[in-house]
């Protein structure tokens, strides 16, 4: 499955720790704040949302677009601590 992130983050403290998070799940840096997969496996999908859960202060801003996901193309971002998803069939 393919996904991108990107985050938009109020300290540079959090960048740094967003920033590990996705290295550590084999995302690959493509700008500043973006970073992609395009082999990454669908059953580590939830790991990575709560590891980037554990590491954003209330007024950071991250999205994870996926696709394909179920034929679907998905954009998942967090609002106020809880995870929130929109899903476009293709």
């Amino acid at each position: 499955m393919f996904i991108s992130v990107v985050y938009d983050v109020v300290s540079t403290d959090s960048k740094k720790k967003i920033s590990d998070v996705l290295k550590q799940f084999g995302l690959k840096k493509i700008m500043d704040t973006l970073y992609e997969s395009y082999d990454f496996p669908v059953g580590k999908l939830g790991n990575l949302k709560k590891d980037i859960s554990n590491e954003l202060d209330m007024d950071d801003k991250l999205r994870i677009y996926q696709y394909p996901l179920e034929s679907k193309f998905k954009v998942s971002y967090i609002e106020e601590k809880k995870w929130k998803r929109l899903s476009v069939e293709i």
